[in-house]
């Protein structure tokens, strides 16, 4: 695989990103935080091509019993995108590609961890939020970063699993995807 475009779709679609069948065809929808509006219009500057809305939304949250204000971006339906989803979902579930280490680059792995990427406040080490893999996808996940050199943990975290970058390894992580990071989400491999 290889453009940029199509290297951030896979990131997307590796962390918070999903496709949402509308009619025929599928669109692409992205999420975040207002915190992070200049990530989400990056990434609508690289989907162009696919129409990008995007719009601020409020939210309530009920775990934190408060409103949460969202940038979400969401692209017109296109038959383009009906090949990530053949390789993203399986009965209409978003789940990692057996093929995921041939099919990732630098940085595809670099919008993962700007979506998903947790830096550690206590120590040198980084989480991703890899929660709604399972066990056996999480393999996948250990032997797709073991390419670039980067070994990982899967722990368990809330009943869940999550991937777990010690810090003996941030470095290398650091180096592989540190000139794909942009400035606004420097913060998650800092």
């Amino acid at each position: 695989m290889g453009s940029q475009q199509q290297d951030i779709i896979i990131g997307t679609l590796l962390g918070d990103g999903f496709l949402e069948r509308n009619g025929k065809n599928v669109c692409l929808v992205i999420d975040h935080s207002s915190n992070q509006s200049l990530y989400v219009k990056w990434k609508g500057s690289y989907l162009s091509n696919f129409l990008p809305t995007i719009k601020e939304k409020s939210r309530f949250d009920y775990r934190t019993e408060k409103y949460q204000r969202h940038t979400i971006l969401r692209t017109r339906t296109s038959p383009e995108l009906e090949k990530y989803y053949k390789i993203f979902y399986r009965d209409r579930s978003k789940r990692i590609p057996r093929n995921l280490p041939e099919m990732i680059s630098r940085q595809s792995l670099a919008v993962w961890i700007m979506d998903d990427g947790y830096k550690r406040n206590d120590c040198n080490a980084l989480r991703i939020n890899s929660q709604s893999y399972t066990r056996d996808e999480h393999k996948i996940i250990i032997s797709t970063l073991e390419r670039f050199r980067i070994i990982v943990t899967i722990q368990k975290h809330k009943e869940k699993f999550v991937t777990y970058i010690p810090s003996a390894y941030m470095a290398q992580l650091r180096k592989v995807v540190g000139p794909y990071i942009i400035q606004c989400m420097e913060y998650k491999i800092a």
